[in-house]
């Protein structure tokens, strides 16, 4: 206790320095606490963003088709078994789909798309599609009768390529399942931009039925994309999918030798390698911010701890000539430290709560880092116009407890000293 009135003493003889000090603390802690928000806010909507139309946050495929994509790999599943996986905790959607790749055009130009059947209804439950039409309308909940064009949505960058719009006709030749040639006619309905550039570029959305006709799948599907709640909860819904159906969770090793019906289930993590790596880059690399940030702070502590500890060389000796301990003056200035850290971190815990937290209701106003009207995009994923952050307990306690630790190792070295000093050549000023 005498300790620590010593300390606060001692910071009051200097307000200005300690203050200061204080606001350096401050501000690199609230630095800290948004940084960490924005951080997860950002990759949370990179997740999202990436994940939302295609890949959602797993899918059910078999192995063979994983391995090596053909259009026979397909696999069936009943209505009781969907039915099993809807009821699983975590589970929110669940879509089938159907992949086919080939030729569509006109009579003037043609390029190589993908043609997606999906049940409509289902595609709409589990993704955003029908609410990122920009012109016409999503799918019919009902494919069309087979004495006219099929139905068709395609991606905005496609349509532009083709030079196509609403009620226009085109032409889709691919291989069918059965060696076959399929085409087949198809209307355009509507025009959709999902945000994902690769997707818009390429996709060619009909139903399910109309995919499997034209490809000779029979019953049968390529994905079945599951929708879950995010985080730790949702990687538990997949993998109780995978218990349902009796697959494996996670592609297995290439030596595993499984058979074409063998189901896997795989998380958004396998779907999109490239996304998850990003993001533990993206963590990794941050750490060397937050490690400048906290160097700053702590040379800002040690320069104010070694400087009043300078100062105060002769008072120190003559403390410890009439009898305090040099443990007491090493907790004396430690105290000094503890209270420099502690009150400064939660000052900025503070600031950069309540700031991070503004931004986690309000958001992120994303229009200022683009030059374009169309709206903010990063590594061909559209974002949405405000960024919400993401900030939660760990964000602001973690960076105010390293903080403090911080602070308490950068008082050690002055504290050490003053406890060492030798009081007779101190007081006669011959150190």
């Amino acid at each position: 206790m005498i300790s620590l009135r010593l300390g606060l003493r001692n910071l009051f003889r200097n307000r200005w320095r300690s203050g200061l000090t204080l606001a350096a603390v401050g501000v690199a802690v609230a630095l800290m606490v948004w940084s960490v928000a924005f951080l997860n806010g950002w990759l949370n909507e990179m997740v999202r963003a990436t994940t939302a139309m295609e890949s959602l946050q797993a899918q059910v495929q078999t192995v063979e088709y994983v391995r090596n994509p053909r259009v026979y790999r397909t696999f069936e599943l009943d209505r009781e078994q969907l039915a099993r996986i809807r009821e699983i905790q975590g589970v929110e959607a669940v879509t089938p789909r159907a992949e086919l790749h080939g030729l569509i055009g006109t009579e003037q130009r043609s390029l190589v798309g993908r043609l997606i059947g999906v049940d409509p209804v289902a595609e709409a439950a589990a993704t955003p599609i029908a609410k990122a039409i920009i012109s016409g309308r999503w799918l019919a909940a009902e494919p069309a009768p087979f004495d006219g064009p099929r139905e068709t949505v395609l991606g905005q960058g496609l349509a532009r390529q083709l030079r196509v719009g609403l009620g226009d006709e085109l032409v889709v030749f691919l291989e069918a399942a059965d060696g076959s040639l399929g085409n087949e006619l198809l209307g355009v309905k509507g025009i959709v931009r999902t945000g994902n550039t690769m997707l818009d570029r390429t996709a060619v959305y009909v139903h399910l039925e109309d995919a499997r006709f034209v490809g000779a799948l029979g019953h049968g599907m390529h994905h079945l994309a599951i929708q879950t709640v995010d985080g730790p909860a949702g990687r538990a819904a997949a993998e109780a999918v995978a218990g349902v159906l009796g697959a494996a969770f996670g592609t297995p090793p290439d030596h595993v030798a499984v058979g074409d019906a063998d189901l896997v289930v795989r998380p958004w993590q396998e779907l999109e390698p490239s996304l998850a790596n990003m993001i533990e880059l993206f963590r990794s690399a941050y750490w060397i911010l937050y490690l400048l940030i906290y160097l700053v702070a702590a040379v800002g502590v040690l320069n104010t701890q070694r400087m009043s500890a300078m100062e105060r060389r002769r008072e120190f000796g003559v403390m410890i000539a009439i009898g305090m301990r040099p443990r007491r003056m090493f907790r004396t200035l430690m105290a000094e430290t503890a209270v420099l850290g502690l009150v400064g971190a939660a000052i900025g815990a503070t600031l950069g709560g309540l700031v991070s937290w503004y931004h986690s209701v309000a958001g992120l106003d994303l229009a200022m880092f683009s030059s374009t009207d169309g709206g903010f995009s990063y590594m061909g994923v559209s974002f949405s116009e405000r960024l919400i952050f993401d900030l939660s307990a760990g964000a602001i306690i973690q960076p105010v407890l390293i903080m403090v630790g911080v602070a308490m190792l950068s008082g050690l070295v002055p504290a050490v000293s003053a406890a060492r000093i030798d009081p007779a050549p101190t007081i006669a000023g011959r150190t």
